[in-house]
């Protein structure tokens, strides 16, 4: 990724920027898979994760 931004910015940042980054980038997308598990209305998700729902008992579906 350190290359990658290189390139693409033409600057170069320390690494605890980089750590930052990727850190960043895993806790939005990690939060946007869980988004859509857990409160999806598309049948096919919230059919498949319907029980599991209703088992942490804090994410209401009807």
């Amino acid at each position: 990724m350190e290359k990658i931004a290189g390139i693409v910015t033409g600057v170069t940042l320390p690494e605890i920027y980089y750590f930052l980054m990727k850190s960043g980038f895993f806790l939005i997308f990690s939060g946007a898979i869980l988004y859509l598990l857990l409160f999806a209305t598309y049948p096919p998700i919230h059919d498949v994760f319907h029980d599991f729902r209703h088992s942490l008992a804090i994410i209401p579906c009807h």
